[in-house]
């Protein structure tokens, strides 16, 4: 089974890329929110360390595509056999470009060119903490495994009305709105929420999905910038546990491979293991949350909240983490 590896990257630093993005949207630009903030889009060279954790913990993965609006990262070996440019414009209508909406683009992942049947999409700022194999994404039946918190255990109706009722993030109204879908199709309904990392998928799962909420999603990709009724990605993941075509797994807090008396040991000590962490970049102890939860998958998560001097904090920390450079750099 030949597993690919699918990125977003943006230079959100590069002025040409910013002038252009600042002459397309006008006004809507200068609005500093969850949908458009600084984070979304500045570069602080995640891809680098990222590329630097796959190599020496995924080394098995077959095809590297990173798709980007006519860039790529100055430090890239772009002539690696396993990395492939992938344009905007290889992959998405004319009539939605330009995008600024990473959902939107999300949706178009499976018309990258000669990508495999199974493949990871992953952020800029996921990372692997941990030595992997294919099995830790799919299953030996290629059934992909669905990674999804267990936090959340309101109904559904109750988050409907939440979000009609009160102020939240466009990030969780689109979500919410993914999650009503599948209900209202398949009268299924998961209490769960993104992990908000690596994600493993079948393409033509990922096509069926498309062609069941075809209006929804045609709808999604030409929205230039999010919107609350954007099609978030984890219909994807809902749709394959729907069908009977993924496995559903809660990333734990412990290894369950260890023995009882070596978790109660880290437990007493606060020395805990999950398959996959978010943290904050805006967090003082990023090394001790690192140390603390040794996740196989980790997030370093930008936001409106984070400052500079946070995002120069993250890198120290990745380049402590990741320090020999990968054969995909110059």
């Amino acid at each position: 089974m030949k597993i690919d590896l699918v990125y977003l990257w943006v230079n959100g630093n590069d002025p040409v890329w910013k002038e252009r993005k600042a002459k397309f949207l006008g006004q809507e630009n200068d609005l500093i929110n969850d949908n458009n903030c600084e984070g979304r889009f500045i570069d602080n060279d995640e891809l680098k360390y990222s590329l630097r954790s796959v190599e020496k913990f995924a080394p098995w993965i077959n095809n590297i595509y990173i798709i980007t609006d006519n860039q790529k990262p100055s430090w890239l070996n772009t002539d690696h056999p396993k990395i492939h440019i992938v344009d905007h414009t290889q992959i998405l209508p004319a009539h939605a470009l330009p995008t600024y909406n990473s959902v939107a683009i999300e949706i178009c992942l499976a018309n990258i060119p000669g990508l495999e049947e199974h493949f990871i999409y992953s952020n800029d700022d996921f990372f692997i903490g941990k030595p992997t194999t294919p099995n830790f994404f799919f299953t030996e039946d290629g059934l992909p495994i669905v990674r999804l918190n267990k936090r959340y255990f309101r109904k559904l109706s109750r988050k409907l009305k939440e979000w009609q009722g009160k102020e939240m993030t466009t990030y969780k109204k689109t979500i919410y709105y993914a999650e009503a879908l599948i209900k209202k199709r398949f009268n299924k309904y998961y209490s769960a929420v993104p992990h908000h990392n690596m994600d493993s998928y079948q393409k033509s799962t990922y096509l069926d999905c498309i062609k069941e909420f075809q209006k929804e999603m045609d709808e999604t990709i030409t929205h230039h910038l999010r919107t609350d009724f954007d099609v978030q990605r984890i219909i994807f993941s809902l749709y394959c546990l729907a069908t009977n075509r993924g496995i559903l797994k809660f990333p734990s807090r412990y290894d369950k491979k260890m023995s009882l008396a070596e978790r109660i040991r880290r437990m007493i000590k606060k020395e805990y293991c999950s398959d996959s962490r978010l943290i904050s970049i805006d967090k003082p102890n990023i090394e001790e949350i690192f140390k603390k939860y040794s996740p196989t998958l980790f997030c370093l998560n930008d936001s409106v909240k984070v400052s500079n001097e946070d995002r120069i904090r993250s890198k120290k920390f990745l380049e402590k983490l990741f320090p020999e450079k990968s054969s995909f750099e110059l």
